[in-house]
């Protein structure tokens, strides 16, 4: 019979790259999501607060002069994808 042991955070991160995360904007407003790092179209708006799933490293975008990291986050019910800028989550700004 197969064995299987929960990964503590320390270890997960080291599994898949991700941690998860806490949405923090430093205001009222709500975060951004993106189809892509930078200027891509905004697909969805989440509160602070929200915990999302890093996937892999984050990317800089020159236009932006920002590090973004791709999340996966519910919304509306459903399992989704985007990027957000990873200061928002918080890792380096750039």
């Amino acid at each position: 019979m197969a064995e299987f042991v929960e990964l503590n955070l320390d270890e997960l991160e080291q599994v898949t790259g991700g941690r998860t995360a806490t949405v923090n904007t430093g205001t009222a407003d709500n975060a951004a999501i993106r189809n892509a790092p930078g200027d891509g179209k905004i697909i969805a708006s989440l509160k602070n607060g929200t915990l999302v799933d890093t996937v892999g490293t984050p990317v800089y975008d020159v236009g932006t002069d920002r590090n973004w990291i791709k999340v996966k986050f519910k919304y509306k019910g459903k399992l989704t994808t985007g990027w957000i800028a990873a200061s928002i989550v918080g890792l380096k700004r750039k």
